[in-house]
């Protein structure tokens, strides 16, 4: 690994050239800068891996041909799907397992305020022989569209809706610079870190980083009052059963679903209920906002947005559904926060943890 590290640097600086400087600046106008992430190196605290879900969401786009990748940063050859294909023939591993990502910028430092701006991403490998192998240069503002709209893979540690771009605009990601103009640092690496964080940490300098609201989607499941003692299980589960028996084609037109005739005439029972709330504070007050309900009945799987299950009038204990749910005096058990799957075995510490940090 180290030597191989060696060679990517060494790669680095045969792509952007190599000058150094030896002192801090205090300002500076537009630069353009070469930052590192490295995929093992990511903190697992912020709750997502911008090298992993990166790759992720590319892979198939390039594969198909989909994306335009240049050979380099300067734009002059395209790699075709086709010469893709063989360079991860050659690599050691998928191009999903590669550990590294580069994310070239621009910098600015002037009156003591930091911008930046990014302007792509490089991608590279190792061959069988551990050389590094470059896969290319996508332009960022190719994948603006993608990277807005789309949400990347969060744990429970990070918040329910970020995007690819707000992701990287949070700079909250680890990551080295490893170009700033011609400097490749090679002469006086501590000047790297010093320029890190005089950008990105120092009290004395404004910027503007994107800051992830503290949000979380959780999913749970009302345990059935089959397998549970206690009466506001039962309550539920018997209240949103009645409701639906008194609505079956409401439901079934909302889930775009055909029945035989004469199962209009059984009682349909629910066998489980499983709620999709997403969880957030408002000037210091805990809120949780209704998002889903999933159901199952009958061996078939009904699903309600929060927009159709008021138009129900579904009420428990004479308040509306949304509520009742947020007061939590029943049972549940928690599956799912954010994308991460949760084990039902830590379903009740994760519980307490979420009433604690939200």
């Amino acid at each position: 690994m180290h030597l191989f590290r060696i060679l990517l640097f060494f790669f680095i600086a045969v792509i952007w050239g190599c000058k150094s400087q030896s002192s801090l600046p205090s300002k500076y106008d537009i630069k353009p800068v070469l930052l590192h992430l490295s995929k093992v190196d990511q903190p697992y605290s912020i709750g997502f891996n911008l090298v992993t879900s990166f790759h992720k969401l590319l892979y198939k786009r390039i594969q198909n041909g989909d994306i335009a990748i240049w050979k380099t940063s300067k734009k002059k050859v395209l790699i075709n799907k086709t010469q893709f294909i063989n360079l991860e023939e050659y690599s050691k591993s998928s191009f999903l397992d590669n550990n590294d990502l580069f994310i070239h910028e621009y910098w600015q430092l002037m009156g003591k305020e930091f911008n930046f701006s990014v302007r792509g991403f490089s991608f590279v490998g190792k061959s069988k022989t551990e050389q590094p192998i470059s896969y290319g240069f996508i332009d960022a503002a190719d994948l603006f569209g993608l990277l807005k709209n789309i949400k990347i893979h969060t744990t429970h540690q990070g918040p329910s809706d970020l995007s690819y771009w707000d992701a990287i605009h949070s700079k909250l990601f680890d990551f080295n610079v490893v170009q700033f103009g011609k400097n490749d640092f090679k002469t006086n690496p501590e000047l790297s870190v010093l320029l890190k964080n005089q950008a990105c940490y120092s009290k004395k300098v404004r910027r503007n980083f994107y800051i992830p609201e503290s949000s979380k989607r959780v999913l749970y499941k009302i345990i059935p009052p089959s397998i549970n003692s206690n009466e506001e299980n039962s309550n539920i589960y018997s209240e949103i059963e009645n409701s639906i028996n008194d609505n079956k084609q409401v439901i079934l037109n909302i889930n775009n679903k055909s029945i035989k005739p004469q199962e209009m005439f059984k009682l349909w029972t629910i066998n489980s209920i499983r709620v999709t709330e997403k969880w957030s504070t408002f000037k210091n007050i805990p809120l949780q906002e209704l998002e889903n309900i999933q159901l199952e009945m009958n061996g078939k799987n009904y699903s309600l947005n929060n927009q159709q299950i008021e138009e129900l009038g579904l009420t428990i204990n004479l308040q509306g559904i949304s509520e009742y749910l947020s007061e939590k005096n029943f049972d549940l058990i928690i599956e799912k926060i954010n994308n991460e799957n949760i084990p039902p075995q830590n379903s009740e510490a994760m519980y307490k943890k979420l009433l604690k940090n939200i």
